[in-house]
């Protein structure tokens, strides 16, 4: 695996995180844990904009990952 191919690939499992936080969030009962789980979905948003930050800087400056 290229590392560019190991970004987009965690890039993938991080939305997955935060989609299960989400999913968490709003499953709970217990105010506090929705809370904590809302909290965590958003830091993994930071991250997320982050990885897709980084996705979009290899695509430029790379030309083997530009049409991927």
């Amino acid at each position: 695996m290229t590392v560019f191919t190991n970004v987009k690939a965690t890039l993938a499992s991080t939305k997955a995180i935060q989609s299960e936080f989400s999913r968490l969030a709003q499953l709970t009962i217990d105010p506090e844990a929705s809370a904590i789980f809302h909290e965590c979905m958003m830091e993994i948003d930071e991250v997320i904009h982050d990885l897709k930050s980084r996705v979009e800087y290899m695509k430029a400056e790379e030309l083997q990952y530009r049409n991927t």
